[in-house]
């Protein structure tokens, strides 16, 4: 009964409470509603006042300004008559202040001094005494440095006796050696120098007859174009000029194959009896089938030229005459009929 009591009279102030809250709301909001139209009015007044603050701020300020001013002028006219005495005063004031920190300069300055002499003394009593016992150190050095410097030079003495001998042994065994490298390399460049010129001889000697064999394959050529042409009819002798087609009553002698020179040794085509390149590829098959040291291709190689014994050549002509003859033959080689030679090769 007393719990069922106790939570009747919590209900009933609950609902108390509940009645009372609503009824505050609504007068609040009558209250609110009533005031609002009033708020504009307020909000003038307010500010018409916060205006009337402000201005009795500011002309409190200014006159406040104004009377710290004028009281700041009278106290300036009032000590203005005192200036006079107040810089005579400064002025022992400070006098007597420059006097007393003068004096205190001097003693600081005076016992500095004292206490400057007074360590210039220890210091310089302090340098003797290290001079006295660096001198005696350095006599004793020198006494030793003079013992061992003696000991030195006996010791370097020996040695010296001792390099000098080795020194004179080395430079006969450097000389012995020097002489046979230099007889060594004079060996090898007399070897280098004989293999350089072999080179350059079998080269000159190759390039001569590639050219050599150029020149039959051109005579070929000619030839078997020759001997498919018609006969062409032979020009008047009172011309006494070569023509295309024409083959002159006198034909100068072959340039191809003129006879060697005995002085110079250059090569000439023909010169060695047929024997060309295929003679110093097979050195067997050349000169009556001995070896290649006897051969013609063995004598081109060491400079040699002998000429062809069954077949002479005409005799050499000169470098002018030649020219002459090839500006005239305009580029063309005139052949005369007899005595041409032809290859065997590839015949039945």
């Amino acid at each position: 009964m007393q719990v069922a009591q106790l939570e009747k009279e919590k209900r009933g102030m609950n609902e108390r409470l509940r009645v009372i809250a609503k009824r505050i709301d609504h007068l609040e909001r009558g209250f609110r509603k009533e005031e609002r139209p009033l708020l504009a009015q307020d909000y003038e007044n307010q500010q018409k006042t916060d205006k009337e603050t402000f201005e009795s701020i500011q002309r409190a300020r200014r006159e406040a300004a104004r009377q710290a001013h004028q009281d700041d002028l009278t106290t300036k006219a009032r000590l203005a008559r005192m200036m006079g005495d107040y810089l005579v005063r400064k002025e022992v004031l400070l006098r007597k202040k420059d006097d007393e920190y003068a004096k205190r300069i001097e003693a600081a300055n005076k016992k500095v001094m004292e206490e400057k002499e007074k360590r210039r003394r220890m210091v310089m009593k302090e340098r003797e005494e290290e001079r006295i016992k660096k001198e005696e150190e350095e006599r004793v050095k020198r006494e030793e440095e003079a013992e061992e410097a003696r000991k030195e030079a006996e010791r370097l003495a020996e040695e010296e006796n001792k390099r000098a001998e080795e020194e004179a042994k080395q430079r006969e065994a450097e000389e012995e050696k020097r002489k046979a490298e230099a007889e060594a390399v004079a060996r090898r460049e007399e070897r280098e120098r004989e293999r350089a010129e072999a080179a350059e001889r079998a080269r000159l000697q190759q390039q001569r007859e590639e050219e050599a064999e150029a020149r039959r394959q051109a005579r070929r050529a000619e030839a078997t174009a020759a001997s498919r042409k018609p006969p062409v009819p032979v020009a008047k002798e009172e011309t006494g000029v070569w023509r295309r087609g024409t083959a002159p009553v006198n034909p100068p002698p072959r340039s191809e194959s003129p006879a060697p020179s005995a002085t110079t040794g250059k090569y000439r085509p023909g010169a060695f009896g047929g024997a060309g390149w295929r003679t110093r590829e097979d050195p067997k098959t050349a000169g009556g089938g001995s070896g290649g040291s006897n051969g013609p291709a063995a004598r081109v190689i060491a400079g040699e030229s002998t000429p062809r014994s069954g077949s002479p050549a005409p005799p050499p002509l000169s470098r002018e005459k030649e020219e002459e003859i090839k500006r005239e033959d305009d580029g063309f080689q005139t052949v005369s009929s007899r005595g041409v030679w032809k290859p065997k090769r590839g015949r039945a």
